[in-house]
């Protein structure tokens, strides 16, 4: 489903949505605040899309880091 059209001067961009997720959504599939999700964005760890002024996260980029956490080896604690 495509829906938000972005117009430049001389190009159409369009996004599909079902793609996005807002950053309170990728907050919460990450089990992270969403200020994490606006500092990783701001530090380049997570790439980010802002349409209208609102920030929105690919999906591939939530899977991508929930596959990193997953393959983190276990941490184990020391007495």
């Amino acid at each position: 489903m495509l829906r938000p059209v972005v117009k430049l001067s001389h190009m159409e961009i369009k996004v599909a949505t079902s793609d996005l997720l807002s950053v309170a959504q990728a907050a919460h599939e990450l089990e992270r605040p969403r200020s994490t999700i606006y500092r990783w964005a701001d530090a380049g760890k997570i790439h980010a899309i802002k349409l209208g002024g609102i920030l929105f996260i690919p999906k591939s980029e939530v899977e991508r880091l929930k596959n990193e956490k997953a393959a983190e080896p276990a941490k184990t604690q020391q007495p």
